[in-house]
């Protein structure tokens, strides 16, 4: 029973660290910087050129 309930903390912290680790890399790629609990969407305002 405890095997178990190590196991299972274990592939917790696993997914933990491969989510951050996938992110992070992400966030290389595309240069932005981003959390796992972002939930601000941001709206990039853009001007019309005056000809």
């Amino acid at each position: 029973m405890k095997i178990n309930k190590l196991l299972l903390a274990a592939i917790k912290w696993l997914r933990y660290f491969t989510i951050a680790y996938m992110l992070g890399f992400a966030n290389v790629l595309n240069q932005e910087t981003k959390t796992m609990d972002d939930t601000f969407h941001k709206i990039e305002q853009t001007s019309e050129d005056e000809d």
